[in-house]
């Protein structure tokens, strides 16, 4: 029984179990970040409008690339799901800006052509994300409980005890049933 233990949890069954976890997901995708972070720091440096001091544009250059493809990353994860094809195109457009494999196009071509995709991925970007938080906004408040408008009470009447009244939580007054609380709520 115990060598049986052992078999199933062995060197390459944990690999596997690993293979398959998000952490390692995570490790990949980061892994593949990395790269396209230090891209498009090229292709923002030769697009910024800092003149100048080098080490000023390097580094305006740098937190701008990674704020991007962290936004493009994480926009995809969690607005597209299951669809990263748009991010496969947002890389792929990249890469080529970055290696400008066709070296028969002038470089002021590339970079007006980088300036315009990037405005156009930064403002559908901008526009996702707002719809996102709309969304999610709205879960919010849907998760959030309403407060009552009444709240059930027993009152003793003549030594009685009366059960299953109603009473209005706007002005105390109490009702036989839910239905007449109801007439009264529109009287608020």
């Amino acid at each position: 029984m115990q060598t049986e233990n052992q078999i199933q949890t062995g060197f390459f069954e944990r690999m596997e179990l690993f293979l398959y976890s998000r952490k390692f997901i995570f490790l990949v995708v980061i892994a593949g970040t990395i790269p396209m972070i230090m891209h498009s720091h090229e292709l923002f440096y030769k697009i910024s409008p800092f003149e100048g001091n080098d080490y000023i544009k390097r580094v305006y250059s740098l937190f701008y690339a990674i704020s991007f493809d962290l936004t493009i990353l994480v926009f995809t994860i969690h607005y597209i799901k299951r669809k990263p094809q748009l991010y496969a195109c947002f890389a792929f457009v990249i890469n080529l800006l970055y290696f400008n494999p066709f070296g028969f196009i002038p470089e002021l071509y590339v970079i007006g052509f980088t300036k315009v995709f990037l405005a156009g991925v930064l403002a559908f970007t901008g526009f996702s994300y707002a719809e996102l938080f709309v969304e999610k906004v709205a879960e919010n408040k849907k998760s959030v409980k309403k407060r009552p408008v009444y709240k059930r009470v027993n009152k003793e009447v003549n030594g009685l005890s009366k059960q299953d009244d109603f009473e209005c939580n706007e002005c105390g007054k109490g009702f036989h049933s839910i239905k007449a609380l109801n007439g009264h709520m529109k009287v608020h």
